[in-house]
């Protein structure tokens, strides 16, 4: 066995006290340097670590560089799938051509590595573009903030689209490697206080995570609620900022709040959505406990939300990918007041037909034709059959249900990511809002 390197690192020390005891700044220098050993982290989680190299290349603009190329040059950092990115311009043309770095995070629900590489771009009426696998495209959403969308080029999942946001940073104390503790998220994070369930000592109620982004213009907009699908396992803890919906919500004229029901991304609380009642052999008989988890959940947001500043009191949209879109299908038929529409985006609670189809069958007959809906799905979808959707949406109709359902052909790899092919969708759902009564 190898001996553990403690007792002889000690004994070093102790030899350098007796040696230098006459020697005051020896003695300081090894107190320190014990104290910054002992200070050191164990572990530094990857998906932290956005390498840069050592200095930049950079070079003020030139006096003939027109101004909407130049407020390009310099440092951004933010996110782009919700994990963490850098770009710096170091330098721009007066005919659009730019010198790039382009540096990235690892991430484990994406498969991609840490990396940085540096390349070169144009910018053509106000927008930064490069190509290659993915095309990127930042535009300015502020005074010093850019919105990113990357969108696979060619291959398999051409069309799929990612986005994200940065904010102006100092290039020099980058390449230092300084980086913030908290990093730039595509919105703004705030905290909904939960309506029915408090932190073990009862002292508050428990807080979830929530992503705001304010409407367009000035005016008081109706508010629009988007929320995840299950994420078991090892991506139950991220957080998810929805920013491309959340954008594509507010070019349609709503405010638009990202939900991370409890235990997830950020949000206190224990995510009881996996307690599914079995029978004696093992087999699923009941999913009411999740369901109802995720009611009281989205319950809290919309009484919350609907205070927020520019926000127009009234009915809600709500939005969801997965188990998020029979939430917000399912909460319609609970609460149709409370809701103005629904957009379910491949929806489904557990793909399971003789425990989930009657609750389609109770929301059609909880919303009727009071609350209009856009179904959106794949034929293709990998959780849940053509048949099993057919299913779901007959039910639905059949017990008075009113909804527009579009099984959509040919998205790329497992069409339960319809959502993340915004060409396939876009444009129904465009339609669908515009048709809205707001």
């Amino acid at each position: 066995m190898r001996p553990h390197t403690t007792a002889p690192l000690r004994s070093r020390i102790r030899q350098g006290f007796e040696l230098n005891m006459r020697r005051p700044s020896v003695l300081i220098v090894l107190l320190m340097l014990i104290h910054n050993a002992q200070a050191q982290p164990l572990t530094v989680d990857p998906e932290t670590i956005v390498p840069l190299p050592d200095k930049f290349d950079m070079e003020m603009p030139a006096p003939d560089v027109p101004p909407e190329i130049a407020r390009f040059q310099g440092a951004w950092i933010g996110t782009w799938h919700d994990d963490r990115h850098i770009l710096v311009v170091e330098r721009v043309r007066p005919d659009g051509h730019a010198n790039v770095v382009f540096a990235q995070s690892d991430s484990a629900l994406y498969g991609m590595n840490r990396e940085w590489w540096r390349g070169e771009a144009t910018i053509v009426d106000g927008v930064l573009t490069m190509t290659g696998f993915r095309t990127f495209r930042y535009a300015f959403d502020g005074p010093d903030r850019l919105y990113l969308t990357a969108t696979i080029a060619s291959g398999g999942a051409s069309g799929n689209v990612t986005s994200g946001a940065l904010v102006r940073a100092d290039a020099a104390r980058l390449a230092a490697g300084d980086r913030p503790s908290e990093w730039p998220w595509p919105g703004e994070r705030m905290w909904i206080p939960h309506l029915t369930v408090r932190t073990p000592d009862g002292a508050r109620p428990i807080m979830l995570e929530a992503t705001f982004y304010p409407p367009a213009g000035s005016d008081p907009a109706p508010l629009a609620i988007m929320t995840h699908g299950s994420d078991v396992g090892r991506n139950q803890l991220r957080s998810w900022s929805f920013s491309t919906e959340a954008h594509w919500l507010r070019d349609n004229g709503f405010a638009v709040l990202a939900l991370m029901r409890r235990g997830r991304g950020r949000s206190e609380g224990i995510n009881g959505e996996e307690n599914f009642g079995r029978d004696h052999d093992g087999s699923l008989i009941d999913v009411s406990a999740g369901i109802t988890e995720a009611v009281e959940d989205l319950s809290s947001a919309i009484a919350y939300a609907g205070k927020l500043p520019n926000v127009r009191p009234g009915p809600v949209l709500l939005a969801g990918q997965s188990r998020g879109g029979f939430l917000s299908m399912h909460y319609a038929g609970l609460k149709p007041g409370e809701v103005m529409a629904v957009v379910n985006f491949s929806g489904g609670w557990y793909p399971y037909g003789p425990v989930t189809t009657p609750y389609y069958a109770g929301a059609g007959h909880g919303a009727a034709k009071k609350v209009p809906q856009l179904w959106l799905y794949a034929d293709n979808d990998k959780l849940y059959s053509e048949a099993l959707i057919r299913e779901y949406y007959q039910a639905f109709a059949a017990a008075g249900g009113s909804a527009r359902f579009e099984l959509l052909h040919g998205v790329p790899g497992d069409g339960h990511l319809l959502r993340l092919y915004p060409d396939r969708w876009r444009s129904i759902a465009d339609r669908f809002l515009t048709s809205l009564n707001r």
